[in-house]
């Protein structure tokens, strides 16, 4: 009886041993940070981000407007 006692107790420490030692390297397997990994990025012709040259609005040349003047300098009644 004593040696089953002592055989029992001893399979008792033994897999509790191994069970502590499979989570520990499971948890310490998996606490390492995945590796950073840069994320490539496509060409602008690609994503079409490259702006297209557009020709330039015409500019209308400031002209003197009297009319608009008169309209503005006269006192409206």
């Amino acid at each position: 009886m004593r040696t089953l006692r002592l055989l029992t107790g001893g399979c008792v420490v033994g897999l509790s041993t191994l069970i502590v030692g499979f989570v520990s390297a499971d948890r310490l397997n998996h606490l390492a940070p995945p590796p950073v990994t840069r994320a490539t990025v496509p060409e602008p012709s690609a994503t079409g981000s490259i702006a297209v040259p557009r020709p330039a609005a015409p500019v209308a040349p400031r002209r003197w407007r009297p009319r608009r003047c008169r309209a503005v300098s006269t006192p409206s009644a």
